[in-house]
């Protein structure tokens, strides 16, 4: 469901909304509706408390029996201070709780996006969906929808305790006056403060909403903003603003909007709807608190009521109309918060296709593990082109086969569909002769250890960066890191393994540079100790020499492991007795160095001439 805050929606769309809403928060704590509950119950008894004590006290002082008077006042003020050390301990339980289901609702699409199929992540569904988030939550986030379900369940139990205390009133009003006619003009003064307060509230919502619209230039302007901050994902774009004198463009799209005829036109709307929230709800509000003491005035001049009960009426009534008028905004803004949080409901929701398979994954100590591309194709979710087309290929026990090729060859993607980030379009991929589909995910994705190009390191400590894991063995991490040329540096660290890479956790973290990051990212994969280790480019942006060097030296580390390197430099790769060549998708050659630069006519001799002056060297 398309999300079109600007626009009306049907009722019944709008409790659909706020079910979901109320389960989710159920779903997260099953007891924070009944503790809030008790809490707002106390909250509202209290008052009125206070006001019965007022009551009694006006009626009793005619009589003059002051001691009953003290004995109420005592007991009620501790009942009072009681009931509210209970609310208040309960309440700051229930903040605490809160506090951790807004985290764990805020994390929700993180998390999403971390157990997700790798390839669903791709779709256009899911793609559509995230834009959908960001334009929705661009004003706010889920936070709201706690405070709002509080509200709520406030004002319903004041308006339950508004009637429950003021029932004796009303009853005696009514003996006075007529019943009818009592309650006839109480349900007319509280439906034209609830109507006057909902018409009134309607501009306030759309100009509230103008920022949550599906134009493209408003999302654009959104992320203008963010690179105008100068957010930490966006420090390099702040660099570049700098450097080209960027400011102008930026102010284009953060600054010149504001002024815009458009955005003229919403602030009047939104400052017409304030007036009109102010003025009637001003309006209504007097009217009702001066046409609610009539049936009490003129019971009570008929003797019908006493002084202390009038005390109590007017408090009852002045808690009803607070009441009401909080009720029914906190009712709106509730659904329209409700309603922005759709689209996070919906791709929290998404369930994954990839087939989970079922077999257990053999653990061999011999490593003897064959990998097999049965004609393989694949193309990307989304799109008719063919990343791979009919690969068939072996990887054998032991081996060390490279992969080269241009960028956009396909040898990234073989990766991948190795790994079981993606499923084939067509054909099959065998482990031992089995599709990989039939074998657990997470017992198969252990065979692999890979050092993508685009690797990542945790802003954690430098063991658990290395293990991907809280609990470590210390020895064996150093060891790898050592293995990785990281040995002398790790010396140099005042706090060994438990140094704090960068400064997210630490102000002390170590900033290291691309090349240490490197030699981390390849001591993680030796740490894994999979009987298949994969390295994607990760020196893509060194140059052809210094490659050749790390890919050699990692080749005399994962010793008589399968190992698969991947470059677009055909020097790096040499050292391999195996090299697979791709071009446009298609492995078009197989063999050693010097088989495959015998072939005059083969891509491998045709790339390698292209890239000779980098080789003279070596």
């Amino acid at each position: 469901m398309e999300t079109d805050l600007t626009g009306r929606l049907p009722l019944r769309e709008h409790i659909k909304n706020m079910k979901k809403i109320f389960g989710v928060i159920h779903g997260m704590d099953r007891s924070y509706f009944w503790f809030t509950g008790i809490v707002h119950m106390i909250n509202v008894t209290v008052p009125y408390l206070g006001l019965l004590l007022s009551a009694y006290v006006l009626d009793a002082l005619p009589k003059g029996d002051y001691r009953e008077i003290i004995r109420a006042a005592v007991v009620t003020t501790a009942a009072v201070f009681f009931l509210n050390c209970i609310a208040s301990t309960i309440w700051n339980r229930m903040e605490v709780r809160r506090e951790r289901m807004f985290f764990l609702y805020s994390s929700g699409i993180g998390s999403k996006m971390l157990t997700m199929d790798f390839a669903k992540i791709d779709s256009e569904e899911v793609r559509e969906l995230r834009r959908r988030i960001q334009r929705d939550l661009n004003w706010g986030n889920g936070n709201t929808v706690f405070y709002n379900i509080n509200g709520i369940f406030y004002g319903i139990l004041n308006i339950f305790g508004a009637v429950v205390f003021g029932a004796q009133v009303m009853a005696e009003i009514a003996v006075s006056c007529g019943a009818a006619a009592a309650f006839a003009l109480v349900v007319f003064l509280a439906a034209a403060g609830a109507g006057f307060r909902n018409s009134s509230m309607k501009k306030v919502h759309r100009y509230m909403f103008w920022t949550l619209g599906e134009d493209e230039k408003e999302e654009a302007l959104s992320g203008a903003w963010d690179l105008a901050m100068e957010n930490e994902g966006f420090h390099s774009i702040g660099k570049q603003i700098r450097l080209y004198d960027g400011y102008s463009l930026m102010k284009r799209w953060t600054v010149d909007p504001l002024f815009s005829g458009l955005s003229r036109k919403k602030l009047k709307d939104g400052a017409a709807g304030q007036f009109g929230e102010g003025f009637f709800g001003a309006f209504a509000e007097t009217i009702m608190r001066n046409g609610a003491y009539l049936p009490v005035v003129l019971a009570a001049l008929g003797g019908g009521v006493s002084i202390g009960n009038v005390v109590r009426f007017a408090g009852c009534i002045g808690s009803l109309m607070a009441a009401v008028s909080g009720l029914v905004m906190g009712i709106q803004e509730f659904a329209l918060t409700a309603r922005k949080n759709v689209s996070t409901l919906e791709f929290l929701e998404l369930e994954n296709e990839m087939y989970a398979g079922k077999l257990p994954v053999e653990k061999r100590s011999d490593n003897e593990y064959q990998i097999e591309f049965r004609d393989v194709s694949f193309c990307y979710p989304g799109t008719e082109t063919y990343a791979l087309r009919h690969v068939s290929m072996k990887l054998q026990i032991g081996e060390k086969l490279a992969i080269v090729g241009m960028n956009g060859s396909g040898k990234t993607t073989l990766i991948k569909l190795l790994c079981r980030l993606y499923d084939p379009t067509e054909g099959e991929i065998l482990l031992n002769g089995v599709d990989i589909r039939k074998f657990r995910k997470e017992e198969y994705s252990r065979l692999f250890s890979v050092v993508f190009q685009d690797y990542v390191l945790f802003p954690f400590q430098l063991g658990e960066n290395v293990a991907v894991s809280v609990d470590y063995d210390a020895g064996k991490a150093a060891e790898c890191l050592t293995d990785a040329g990281f040995g002398e540096r790790l010396e140099e660290l005042d706090h060994g393994l438990k140094t704090y890479l960068y400064k997210g956790f630490d102000e002390d973290g170590l900033e290291i540079s691309g090349g240490e990051a490197q030699k981390i990212a390849i001591a993680r994969s030796v740490y894994k100790e999979a009987p298949f280790v994969l390295l994607d480019e990760p020196t893509a942006a060194l140059d052809p020499l210094a490659e050749y060097g790390i890919y050699t030296k990692f080749d005399s580390i994962v010793k008589d492991k399968t190992a698969i390197y991947i470059s677009h430099r055909l020097s790096s790769c040499r050292f391999c007795k195996k090299i697979a060549v791709f071009h446009e998708g298609r492995l078009v050659q197989m063999g050693s160095h010097d088989e495959l630069v015998k072939d005059r006519q083969g891509k491998y001799y045709e790339m390698w001439l292209a890239q000779a002056q980098y080789y003279d060297r070596t």
